[in-house]
């Protein structure tokens, strides 16, 4: 291990050491968690972002799961100060149906740890600030170039500096390489195991950000975001044709988007694009009612193609590919961030003991393969309902139902039953022998009925 150094995001190119024990690429929250738990260790990190943070990103809803990976890295009371709106649970209109569902109803009952509505910009910010105090050595505005992984001991990565308006190129040799670059999936390209899901790569995310939403609250009713803290809001999904969409309210604005087919955005250029997304907005019922006072703020919409792909590959014995970096799923019910602080706390464990047994490394990055594809599987299933397809282990993902604490797997069966893609879940939880141990019941039975919302 080498001694850790304080936080230098800024300056000469020439403070960015050509060594050190691990290089993390991406700066989001599975980066930054996973230098934050090695620096813990005593690891020297350093952590290469091409962007400067705070940087754009989707306006999230976050699960009450992630408040032990939050405690994990030892920043949970930074977020508390923040005040992100809490989330009480969510409403879910499918099918005709209306359905509400209610942490408390699943053991979540401290005020201070249930969902939120959180910007991920300042979000992301303050898990990289939080690395940096930990130890780890931050770099933002320094882009990843390629990884020569030909010295099995010593991988070498090669960036480009941007800082300060000039260009360096370097390398720095490391013992272990973590990828968590989001959807840039940089080793997956560099490999060529990154693959597009061939029935889902006709989907894509479109999504914008309304001023003066109202929001729906626990109660069922429709609010101005002054009540949002008198008055906890839930995150609103609704089914769109074959695809589906989401309103988020935060504490200046709403995130509104949709997952649709990408038949619909064909020939479009970004003017159309901004123009089907206030149609959508302007004409699905109880989304219309929501943005009645609400105007879409200009240069706020965004865009991601392919909804679903993985790496055939996403470890080795001197690499880790952790979120969506590894493989990507329709966060449909907020998986996404939660995904990432996992893979963060797995591939750290397995990192720490391959430093400590190095002959050892191959079987601790099979494990640590075989816990990424649990969740990617288990992701996968709870949003898209189907299973054994494309880097999805069935036998893993009943597995995985069986390590998960109870409250958090009825949350998911309920969430699921709110749509029609649970027939999969559901058969794979019968599989694995949850309603035989938890009753025909379980998770459903939580679901509050909507008859009427109060708009």
């Amino acid at each position: 291990m080498s001694g850790n150094n304080g936080y230098k995001s800024n300056g000469s190119a020439l403070n960015i050491p050509r060594k050190c024990d691990v290089v993390v690429i991406g700066g989001g929250p599975g980066g930054s968690g996973v230098a934050t738990l090695l620096a813990k260790e005593g690891f020297d990190v350093i952590l290469l972002e091409k962007d400067k943070f705070p940087r754009p990103q989707v306006g999230e809803s976050l699960l009450p799961q992630l408040w032990k990976f939050l405690d994990l890295l030892g920043v949970s009371e930074k977020i508390l100060q923040e005040r992100f709106l809490a989330k009480s649970g969510g409403i879910i209109a499918w099918d005709d149906h209306v359905y509400q569902v209610r942490f408390t109803e699943f053991g979540y009952t401290n005020p201070d740890r249930l969902g939120m509505h959180v910007e991920r910009d300042i979000f992301d910010d303050i898990l990289l600030k939080h690395a940096a105090e930990c130890g780890a050595r931050v770099f933002e505005e320094v882009s990843f170039v390629k990884a020569d992984f030909s010295d099995s001991q010593w991988p070498v990565v090669s960036y480009m500096d941007k800082r300060g308006g000039s260009v360096y190129q370097g390398e720095i040799a490391c013992r272990y390489v973590v990828d968590a670059s989001g959807y840039a999936a940089v080793l997956a390209r560099q490999f060529g195991t990154r693959k597009v899901v061939s029935e889902l790569s006709n989907y894509l995310g479109l999504w914008g950000y309304y001023k003066d939403s109202l929001y729906l609250g626990v109660d069922q009713r429709s609010h101005p975001v002054s009540d949002a803290y008198q008055v906890k809001p839930v995150t609103f999904v609704r089914d769109y044709q074959d695809g589906w969409i989401w309103h988020i309210i935060l504490r200046e604005s709403a995130s509104v988007g949709l997952v649709v087919n990408r038949g619909q955005m064909k020939g479009k250029g970004k003017q159309a694009q901004e123009a089907y997304l206030r149609e959508v907005c302007a004409t699905t019922p109880i989304l219309r009612d929501l943005l009645v006072p609400a105007t879409l703020i200009e240069g706020s919409m965004f865009f991601r193609p392919d909804y679903s792909y993985y790496s055939e590959t996403v470890s080795g014995e001197n690499y880790y590919l952790i979120g969506d970096a590894g493989g990507f799923v329709d966060p449909i019910f907020s998986q996404g961030v939660q995904a990432a602080l996992y893979n963060a706390a797995v591939s750290s464990i397995a990192i720490t003991a391959s430093f400590q047994r190095e002959s050892r490394r191959a079987f601790y990055s099979k494990i640590y393969e075989n816990q990424m594809l649990q969740y990617y599987g288990f992701a996968r299933l709870l949003a898209l309902g189907d299973f054994g397809k494309a880097g999805v282990n069935a036998d893993l993902v009943r597995s995985m139902m069986h390590m998960l604490p109870m409250n958090e797997l009825e949350l998911t069966m309920a969430a699921a039953t709110t749509t029609d893609r649970s027939g999969n879940l559901v058969r794979m939880a019968r599989e694995a022998g949850m309603f035989e141990k938890f009753g025909e019941g379980f998770g459903a039975s939580k679901l509050v009925k909507v008859d009427q919302l109060a708009l």
